[in-house]
């Protein structure tokens, strides 16, 4: 059995993303794809618009024969972050031969090369990084220019390391070389609406930002249903009816206490909270009025809304900078949490479990049998943050909602 991998969060889940799905099938001649998911936030620092559930249901009824969960400490991190932990944990399944994703370029020589820079780190390249960071400008940027200075023949490397797509692209294959993974990379050349595009009536394709503003401004209507397979189009819609779609500034009142409760101390110990930046909140505590304006008060040049955005989520979740976490979540997942699967990959999980490297987890029951207690710790606090997510949307809606740890696997 070939077994393909496919990294995502589906926030929300629309046509391109099944496109995608199918292609590589085709292309890769795979009998399952496997699709490791962010859970219930994502990796832009913000809640998922819907929650893991729905997105799981819709991926699997679209071409996923399995759905994997990437827990919040990566799920919420840096691109590289995310991408270390994402391919971790398809590596960990022992199944996966391919690797696919979506790119801006379509083609994997030149992020190939990029990569493997990236993966050597040489004096050359830290000390031109460092030199254009010292500048001041955002670390992307400051990136681009020194590949430029490592690689005076390459051209078009600003646009490959400026392309939301093709910068988590070059980190997966960063992550495949540092790990030494047999796993083999494929690209499917993005088609249609590109990642940040806002919505055109009769364009051939949609962004999921465009999706999430249509329900954010109230503009999400039949319309919609065009560029996005059925099951995703209802699921947002049902959601939007019961008052269940989640944003950042959902979060308001709670990240708001959080802050003001660890104000003498600063907030270093979280992840991506330096000093600086530590020193902005404090600092502007008094104008805060809510989630999303207080990300664009504290917001530079060189620390995005995005990267602030993901800061206050580490507040807010408790997740800690490397050196003052309780545990080591950064290297390879500890264990694999099976959301939901189609009954036809049945024998693919049951490959899994004979082949995995870590322990495989359908539920607490699992969890209590199959994991050390380091690992049950570390399960146990990041289903607290997926809850903390129901939490919201409970508050929100008025309808409970059961802790993540009892809800069952989504099988069809």
């Amino acid at each position: 059995m070939t077994a393909a991998g496919i990294i995502a969060e589906y926030n929300p889940f629309h046509n391109g993303h099944e496109y995608h799905i199918r292609r590589t099938r085709e292309e890769t001649g795979a009998d399952f794809i496997v699709v490791a998911m962010s859970g219930n936030f994502v990796q832009r620092g913000a809640p998922a618009l819907i929650d893991k559930y729905r997105r799981t249901k819709s991926a699997l009824l679209s071409g996923a024969d399995i759905v994997l969960q990437i827990p919040p400490s990566y799920s919420l991190a840096s691109a590289e972050g995310f991408a270390e932990g994402a391919v971790s944990l398809l590596m960990s399944t022992g199944v996966i031969q391919y690797l696919s994703f979506g790119t801006e370029a379509g083609s994997l020589s030149d992020l190939n090369k990029i990569a493997r820079i990236l993966a050597d780190e040489s004096a050359e390249f830290k000390k031109s990084l460092q030199k254009h960071l010292k500048s001041g400008i955002p670390f992307p940027n400051a990136r681009a220019r020194a590949l430029i200075d490592c690689c005076p023949g390459m051209s078009g490397i600003t646009e490959l390391t400026s392309s939301p797509n093709n910068i988590l692209a070059i980190e997966y294959l960063k992550s495949l070389i540092r790990y030494r993974s047999t796993i083999k990379p494929v690209t499917i050349k993005r088609f249609g609406a590109g990642y940040n595009d806002p919505y055109v009536p009769g364009q051939a394709g949609i962004s999921a930002k465009a999706i999430r503003e249509a329900v954010s401004y109230g503009s999400y209507n039949d319309s919609m249903s065009e560029y996005m397979p059925e099951d995703s189009f209802n699921s947002i819609k049902e959601a939007i009816e019961k008052k269940q779609v989640l944003t950042e500034d959902d979060f308001s009142e709670m990240i708001i206490y959080k802050l003001i409760s660890e104000r003498e101390q600063g907030y270093t110990k979280y992840l991506d909270v330096s000093d600086d930046l530590s020193d902005r909140i404090v600092n502007n505590l008094d104008k805060y009025t809510g989630f999303s304006n207080f990300c664009n008060l504290i917001k530079t040049r060189d620390k995005t809304y995005t990267r602030v955005s993901r800061a206050l989520f580490h507040i807010l979740l408790d997740i800690k900078d490397k050196e003052e976490a309780s545990y080591d979540y950064t290297g390879r997942c500890p264990y694999i949490r099976i959301l939901g699967f189609r009954k036809n990959a049945e024998s693919l999980v049951s490959d899994m479990k004979s082949s995995s490297s870590v322990p495989i987890i359908t539920g607490y029951t699992d969890a209590e049998k199959n994991l050390y207690s380091e690992q049950l710790r570390q399960l146990k606090d990041e289903s607290r943050i997926e809850d903390l997510y129901f939490a919201v949307q409970t508050l929100k809606s008025g309808i409970p909602s059961k802790p993540d740890m009892s809800r069952p696997l989504i099988v069809l």
